[in-house]
């Protein structure tokens, strides 16, 4: 197993495994690049990219509380910038950064126009932007209960609420066709090389599964050794009960995700139902 597979190997959704592993070959990050993390969340995209390059990383986010959490599996080493702040107005310099990664981050942004000409400011000529959002056209075994809906045409649940939310859970404003994202990108002025769309094939209510699996881990009375199965930040921590039946059970149902998203590892044409769309693009030199 080489070391991005040891990163990953906690992963339990396999769409975001998927997606940061298309993030990482767009970006092909070099030592001496500068890097930004647009919308970083709890930092996983700059963990990885901590963990595998000796590059300097900017990781911004709107939310202070998330931010706290990304400093906790962070390492202190001096090459990351953690720091509270909106994409629509960074408070870098033009053309500063050499690759940027923004994944699943549009969809949440009110202004998602004036959040990618703030991307290509920031970018340097020539440089790689790598991004990831949510499909509009999604698999209906993802999220049955919001695809019929939309099939009534009585819209979709709350995306407020992470359980019947589904696909638009954690707030989406909104999701993306493939032409769409292109368009946004190329309004901003950056020369799209490449668009993907990535995971057609996932169990039943997959979304759901992996909602009530983290309040499992997350909420309940388990031992450290289940949320450290289920924890993806701590990949690198081996668990001395491994062989209690907890665990057990979290692997065996693991296994089966991943048998399924075997059937993932082709190209899918871009009309095919999936849950996200990659994208490479560059600012022109």
């Amino acid at each position: 197993m080489n070391k991005t597979d040891n990163i990953l190997s906690k992963v339990g959704d396999l769409n975001f495994k998927r997606r940061v592993l298309k993030m990482l070959d767009y970006l092909a990050i070099s030592d001496s690049d500068k890097v930004l993390d647009a919308g970083c969340g709890e930092g996983f995209y700059t963990m990885v990219f901590q963990e595998l390059f000796n590059c300097e990383i900017s990781a911004v986010d709107s939310d202070i509380s998330i931010l706290e959490r990304a400093a906790k599996w962070l390492k202190n080493n001096g090459r990351v910038n953690i720091k509270q702040g909106d994409i629509c107005e960074l408070t870098y310099p033009d053309n500063y950064f050499d690759k940027v990664v923004c994944s699943e981050v549009l969809e949440h942004i009110n202004d998602d126009t004036k959040a990618t000409s703030e991307l290509y400011r920031v970018t340097k000529p020539g440089g790689v932007l790598a991004v990831t959002v949510p499909n509009s056209n999604y698999p209906a075994l993802w999220d049955p209960l919001n695809k019929i809906r939309q099939f009534l045409g009585l819209g979709h649940f709350n995306p407020k609420s992470e359980v019947w939310g589904g696909i638009w859970a954690y707030d989406h404003k909104r999701l993306y066709s493939p032409q769409e994202i292109r368009s946004l990108l190329e309004k901003a002025g950056f020369v799209v090389d490449k668009v993907e769309v990535l995971t057609h094939y996932g169990l039943p209510f997959n979304h759901l599964v992996l909602v009530l699996g983290k309040r499992f881990y997350t909420k309940l009375p388990v031992s450290e050794s289940v949320k450290g199965a289920m924890e993806k930040f701590a990949w690198n921590e081996r668990s001395n009960e491994s062989q209690t039946i907890f665990p057990k059970v979290i692997s065996s149902v693991f296994n089966v995700f991943k048998k399924v998203d075997e059937l993932n590892n082709r190209d899918f044409d871009l009309k095919d139902s999936a849950m996200a769309i990659s994208v490479k693009a560059r600012k022109p030199l």
